[in-house]
């Protein structure tokens, strides 16, 4: 008897396997810009769905006020929030201080009344001794368990979450609150309340300072509600999170720069991610994301001619923007 011999097994050679190891490497090559495409695709989807959350709250503000929600809450006596929007050259005088940004006034209509109750938001007619000056508590004086509360509403995944370093401004020492990707638009000057520096320019935005949680009425957006931001993506330059004026924190009143930007011929929307400037931007491609006051979400090209953005922007400059 013999036995029948076995085929010997043969296995890769070292070619074989290079040339295996290689086609691995192009699919995956071909495969991983889709999968950036898909996450990008998702990451823009949850934006536009924070910014609608936004836009729903204010008006469930307005419906319950009357009003949307000042930019900041002005906490000087009876009479200060008029002076501050009317011609006066000797406004701002240093005796005035400023509470919570708009966004804490919308905490109880994005699920966020927990967070809400934290904040100290009476308002003192006849003063209150021993909290700035006196009217109410202004940020800096907020409890930190408050100021620091991150909401992952706030951010845009495209750029970072409410987990991504630093978590706190580094602004105010003492005061370092969360930060956040959105910001209320306050019109074309910059500024939200009068501004003297340029000629008569009157805050022309859908927000601008108030007192006791009172500012815009939807009946003063004369240009209409389809035709006006309401809030859009800040621009935060890459490295800078958390940095200075720009992206201090979403709930500072103290510093207009923290959650308002401007749109116009002298603030268009940031271009790159790099641009150092005050501005709108985004970490999408090519684009920035708004919603405007009657709810709608859009997305903008970083490209749009800033004379139109600033008619986006302006709540009553009667130009009618059919095309962005």
């Amino acid at each position: 008897m013999y036995s029948v011999p076995r085929a010997r097994r043969r296995g890769f050679t070292l070619i074989e396997l290079l040339v295996v190891i290689a086609i691995i490497a192009v699919l995956i090559g071909l495969l991983l810009p889709a999968v950036q495409k898909v996450r990008e695709a998702s990451s823009r989807t949850t934006c536009q769905n924070n910014l609608s959350q936004f836009g729903k709250a204010a008006h469930n503000f307005v419906t319950t006020t009357g009003y949307l929600p000042p930019s900041r809450d002005m906490l000087s006596y009876p009479g200060e929030a008029g002076e501050l929007l009317s011609a006066n050259a000797d406004e701002p005088d240093s005796d005035e201080d400023v509470g919570p940004s708009w966004i804490v006034h919308l905490l109880p209509h994005m699920e966020q009344q927990t967070l809400y109750n934290l904040w100290n938001m009476t308002y003192y007619p006849a003063g209150n001794s021993g909290i700035g000056l006196g009217y109410g508590t202004a940020y800096t004086y907020q409890k930190p368990e408050a100021i620091q509360a991150a909401v992952k509403t706030f951010f845009c995944p495209s750029r970072r979450g409410p987990e991504t370093p630093p978590i706190w401004s580094d602004l105010a020492q003492g005061a370092r609150g969360a930060l956040g990707d959105y910001a209320a638009n306050i019109g074309t000057t910059g500024y939200d309340i009068y501004d003297d520096r340029y000629g008569s320019l009157y805050p022309n935005g859908p927000f601008r300072l108030g007192d006791q949680g009172r500012g815009v009425r939807l009946a003063e957006i004369t240009d209409g509600t389809s035709n006006t931001i309401l809030v859009g993506e800040k621009h935060v330059q890459q490295g800078q999170f958390g940095k200075g004026t720009n992206d201090c924190s979403i709930y500072d009143g103290t510093h207009i720069t923290c959650s308002t930007r401007s749109g116009g011929a002298s603030y268009p929307i940031a271009a790159t991610i790099q641009d150092p400037a005050w501005k709108w931007g985004s970490y999408h491609s090519n684009s920035c994301q708004f919603v405007f006051a009657d709810g709608s979400v859009h997305s903008i090209s970083t490209s749009i001619d800033p004379v139109i953005l600033g008619n986006l922007c302006n709540i009553r400059d009667g130009n009618t923007v059919l095309d962005y």
